[in-house]
C-alpha cells in the first residue's frame, strides 16, 4: 500500500497550499471510497442480460485502459468479442492518438460532425444521440446507430458518470431509459494515498511544470466530483491493486454478468 512517505516527495514541485490540497483530496477520496458498494463484498446484482449496455468509470488514475485490456483478453480465452461504442470527440486528437484511438475525432460544422481522419465519414445531427461535456472543453457525442444496436447486442461505453446515470434513467432520442440494461462499474484505486501516487507518478518530470501540475489538480477535482456522484448513487466499485489488474477484471465480468 502506498505511503505518505512516498508520496512527499512528489509534491515538492507544489506550492505548500497546493500540496495540502492534494493530501486532503486524498483524504476525500478514502471518504467516498468507503461508501462504494464492493463486489467482493457481494454489491449488485450479476444478472445476465442479453443487449444492453456495459459500462465502466473511475477516478484518474484507475487505471481502465490496462484493466479493459484484461477484460479482452479474458473475453478472447472464451471466444467472446465486447464490441465499443466509441464516442465522437470535437478536441484536436494527441499525438499518440487516432481513429478510434480512443475517439472517432470530428469537426463540428454546421451540418454535422466531419470525421477528421476519414473524410467520407460525416455524422448529420441527426445521427447524434446524445451530446455533453465530459469535462469543461471536451465536447463528446454518442451515435445514435450504436445506442440502436445496443438495443439488440451487448455493447461497451466508457465514459463518465454523469452522463451514463442520465442514460440509465432518462429516454433519448426515441430509446427509452436503459434502466437494469445499462450496468455501471465504478473502477478505483484501493486508497486515496494510491491514487494521488498514481497520478503524481506518471510523469513525475514534469512537475516542475506549473501547467501540467494544474493539469493534475483538475484530474484530481473532476475525479472527486465524479466518485462524489458514484458513492451518492451507490455504484458498485472495483478496486484495482497493484499489480492484481486480471483479478479487477475478473470481477468486473462476474458483475456484469459476462
Amino acid at each position: 500500500m502506498t505511503t505518505l512517505k512516498e508520496i512527499m516527495p512528489l509534491l515538492e514541485s507544489f506550492p505548500k497550499e497546493d500540496a495540502k490540497m492534494v493530501l486532503s483530496q486524498a483524504e476525500q477520496y478514502d471518504e467516498m471510497l468507503g461508501k462504494l458498494p464492493k463486489v467482493t463484498d457481494g454489491a449488485g446484482s450479476k444478472k445476465k442480460i442479453n443487449a444492453g449496455i456495459l459500462a465502466l468509470n473511475g477516478a484518474s488514475g484507475a487505471g481502465q485502459s490496462y484493466v479493459m485490456k484484461r477484460v479482452e483478453n479474458l473475453l478472447k480465452e472464451r471466444s467472446l468479442i465486447l464490441p465499443r461504442i466509441y464516442l465522437l470527440a470535437t478536441r484536436a486528437p494527441r499525438p499518440d492518438e487516432g481513429h478510434k484511438n480512443p475517439y472517432i475525432f470530428a469537426e463540428e460544422t454546421s451540418e454535422g460532425f466531419q470525421d477528421i481522419h476519414n473524410p467520407d465519414l460525416f455524422y448529420p445531427h441527426a445521427d447524434i444521440y446524445y451530446r455533453y461535456q465530459s469535462r469543461p472543453g471536451a465536447d463528446n457525442a454518442i451515435l445514435l446507430s450504436d445506442m440502436q444496436a445496443a438495443r439488440e447486442q451487448i455493447m461497451y461505453l466508457e465514459t463518465v458518470i454523469p452522463t451514463l446515470l442520465y442514460l440509465k434513467e432518462n429516454a433519448n432520442s426515441g430509446i427509452p431509459a436503459w434502466g437494469d440494461n445499462l450496468k455501471i462499474i465504478y473502477l478505483a484505486a484501493p486508497s486515496g494515498h494510491e491514487w494521488v501516487f498514481r497520478l503524481l507518478n506518471r510523469e513525475p518530470s514534469r512537475l516542475i511544470e506549473e501547467k501540467f501540475r494544474a493539469t493534475i489538480l483538475g484530474r484530481l477535482s473532476s475525479s472527486l466530483s465524479d466518485m462524489e456522484i458514484a458513492s451518492g448513487n451507490k455504484i458498485t466499485c472495483v478496486l484495482n491493486h497493484f499489480g492484481l489488474a486480471e483479478q479487477a477484471a475478473q470481477e468486473i465480468l462476474s458483475y456484469w454478468g459476462v
